[in-house]
């Protein structure tokens, strides 16, 4: 039997400002949010620069089906997300009980330089088995002159993400499950781009511009495919940039300086991918260029308990369960993923140079912020790792721990383990790094370094998550 909707917007009672959703008959399938965001969230999504963002929440594509968009961003942000239309004046809801919800979202600025109509229709296809959510972003700038110093100028209209990815970056009890590992998008000469879901591949070049009435698609959950279509002449002026965090889509709308003396007004939609296309785009996606990060094509993943034995091919998606980080040596030079010697097998991470200083492989992405369990006020870790060295010189090798803030320069003290100078046989050492955190602090960094000349090996990696009991 066709299904047939019949949309309301309604509010909801037990709390103090009751949540406001959108219904298909008894049905919520997506929620309006106008409320303060939290950290870690805040910092990660809106670089603190927006503290009560307007946004649609958990948005459902098709009947029965389950939350595929987990929030759209009801406004614009201008000058690198200093200048948004985050303000709310007004909310007009039209066509209650109707097959076709009209919600208009007015929103300004704090200094008054733009005004923003976000206007969505909300309509069901029967042939595609697909709610239809129809953006249109209008912005009238009162005020050109602050923001017309160059020729070509972008802003960026939305900035929306999935729900359920990234998956899991460390298995944990009721983690939820990873099903997606592709983005695809329809190009203006026909062509399939792709980008494999891993952390390291968002670096890869983007799309510039969209095919017109195109797919920008994430695949493959079949029957939960959900995709986003630039409308028209949106299409040839819209850029697309992935974040390596969250896998967010960052809109650009691109436009003359003379052009923001009208009104801008991109169309967008949001809806569920058939299977089919899917699979075609799939098919036809041009391949996946060499991805590098500081220069290595493959690193190790990062793995609670590991042996440094699984590794990522940057230009692929994250096999398994998981979406896990890679080992990064980052700081110095001599950083390598050893496959030939080990302390359980043939893996390890490796430093051998000749020169002084520091070099280090680091992980700071064990965190409450980067899609792990969440944590309590008491939460701390326990590392051990297993060290062997070989003639080394100055401050020695070492494993070391501290808190850290994403998106600000690391300003807390390394917490360091047993340092081994000369040549070690395999040593166990240990750190310990205990809540609670400093205020605005969700992650902490996990480092294996060196200081001076000569070998080492780090093999064995335990990390213990720690709860204080009664905290």
């Amino acid at each position: 039997m066709t299904h047939r909707a019949l949309f309301h917007f309604r509010t909801h009672g037990g709390v103090c400002a009751g949540e406001q959703w959108l219904y298909d008959r008894d049905e919520p399938i997506a929620r309006f949010e106008d409320k303060i965001i939290e950290q870690p969230e805040q910092n990660l999504r809106y670089f603190d620069g927006n503290l009560k963002p307007i946004n649609l929440r958990d948005l459902k594509l098709a009947p029965g089906g389950r939350p595929l968009i987990n929030g759209v961003q009801l406004y614009w942000v201008f000058q690198h997300k200093v200048l948004a239309t985050t303000e709310l004046i007004g909310l007009e809801v039209e066509g209650r009980e109707t097959d076709c919800l009209r919600l208009t979202a007015t929103t300004r600025d704090p200094g008054g330089v733009a005004t923003s109509r976000r206007l969505l229709t909300l309509s069901y296809d029967a042939e595609i088995g697909s709610y239809i959510y129809d953006f249109k972003a209008h912005l009238d700038i009162h005020s050109p002159e602050a923001l017309d110093l160059s020729e070509e100028l972008s802003f960026e209209y939305c900035d929306p993400w999935y729900s359920d990815i990234p998956g899991p970056t460390v298995e944990f009890p009721g983690m939820w499950k990873k099903r997606f590992t592709h983005l695809l998008a329809e190009n203006p000469d026909d062509s399939i781009w792709q980008m494999p879901l891993n952390h390291m591949a968002t670096g890869i070049p983007s799309p510039r511009a969209l095919k017109r009435d195109g797919l920008f698609v994430l695949g493959f959950d079949p029957g939960n495919n959900p995709a986003f279509e630039f409308v028209g002449e949106t299409a040839d002026r819209t850029s697309i940039g992935v974040c390596n965090w969250g896998y967010d889509i960052h809109f650009q709308g691109h436009y003359s300086r003379d052009e923001l003396y009208a009104p801008l007004c991109p169309h967008f939609r949001m809806r569920l991918c058939p299977d089919q296309k899917v699979e075609e785009m799939m098919k036809r996606a041009e391949p996946v260029p060499t991805v590098t990060l500081n220069g290595h094509e493959e690193l190790p993943l990062y793995e609670r308990h590991t042996s440094f034995e699984k590794g990522l091919r940057l230009n692929e998606p994250t096999p398994g369960d998981t979406d896990p980080w890679v080992w990064d040596p980052e700081h110095g030079e001599g950083a390598e993923w050893c496959k030939t010697e080990g302390r359980s097998d043939n893996f390890s991470l490796k430093i051998a140079k000749d020169s002084n200083g520091p070099t280090e492989w680091t992980m700071t992405r064990e965190s409450d912020g980067a899609w792990t369990e969440k944590w309590l006020y008491s939460t701390g870790f326990r590392v051990t790792v297993y060290i062997k060295t070989e003639e080394v010189q100055g401050r020695g090798a070492f494993l070391a721990l501290r808190w850290s803030v994403y998106n600000y320069p690391e300003r807390y003290p390394y917490i360091c383990s047993q340092k081994l100078v000369g040549t070690h046989d395999w040593t166990r050492v240990e750190a310990e790094i205990h809540g609670p955190p400093p205020v605005g602090i969700s992650a902490i960094s996990i480092i294996l370094r060196q200081d001076g000349s000569g070998t080492t090996y780090f093999d064995d990696l335990d990390v213990e998550v720690l709860q204080i009991e009664g905290d």
